[in-house]
């Protein structure tokens, strides 16, 4: 039987109705598609940038634990200096003054007289040498029997400013000890030589504020 005329376009306007809901839904569908990749992106940049700042913050870490160790080795070797007789000693203990010595700037950038010690590789005895030496300085206080050493670390990529000293970049870690001794004891009086001194009391700290 042929199908009655009036019912082709029926059935065409079903067939395009049909097509435009496909192409509906692929359009949909590669909206997703897009967005998903967007999220998809962002996080993988999150990540890697997470990646990255973790790094830095350990490689921080480290170069400032570098410095930190080079300042109490630096700090260490001034104090045991104190234990020596004067004649026997390779850091010159300064008299006393004020400001206080360690407080002037061009004490740790200079070799002159009342500078700080810089330390040679013989001082730190080691395989690896530091890049960047360390420094200490060690003085008498305006106080009976009490002195100050004072030393400075740095790690390896520390930079500093031609001129004024201060840091451009790396990391730099100061230490100061507060030291109470006896002075002039016997030789066989424990960490003390003839004329060296004893230390009976000792307080140190993170110098937070450097003077420059």
């Amino acid at each position: 039987m042929t199908p009655c005329p009036a019912a082709r376009p029926a059935v065409r306007t079903t067939r395009v109705a049909r097509g435009r809901a496909r192409a509906g839904e692929r359009g949909f569908t590669l909206i997703i598609a897009l967005l998903m990749l967007a999220v998809i992106g962002l996080a993988s940049a999150a990540i890697m940038r997470n990646a990255t700042i973790g790094d830095q913050v350990a490689n921080n870490t480290r170069l400032q634990t570098q410095a930190n160790q080079y300042a109490q080795f630096a700090l260490r070797l001034c104090e045991n200096q104190l234990a020596l007789a004067p004649a026997s000693r390779s850091v010159t203990l300064l008299a006393a003054a004020s400001p206080p010595a360690w407080s002037k700037a061009r004490n740790w950038t200079t070799t002159a007289a009342g500078a700080a010690h810089t330390l040679v590789p013989a001082d730190l005895g080691r395989a690896v040498q530091a890049r960047v030496a360390p420094q200490c300085l060690m003085e008498a206080t305006s106080l009976p029997k009490v002195y100050t050493v004072t030393a400075r670390g740095f790690s390896a990529d520390f930079r500093a400013d031609p001129v004024t000293g201060s840091t451009r970049s790396g990391s730099v870690v100061w230490l100061q000890a507060t030291i109470v001794a006896e002075v002039g004891l016997a030789a066989t009086s424990p960490g003390a030589t003839a004329g060296g001194l004893t230390v009976r009391q000792r307080v140190w700290q993170q110098l937070l504020t450097p003077p420059f």
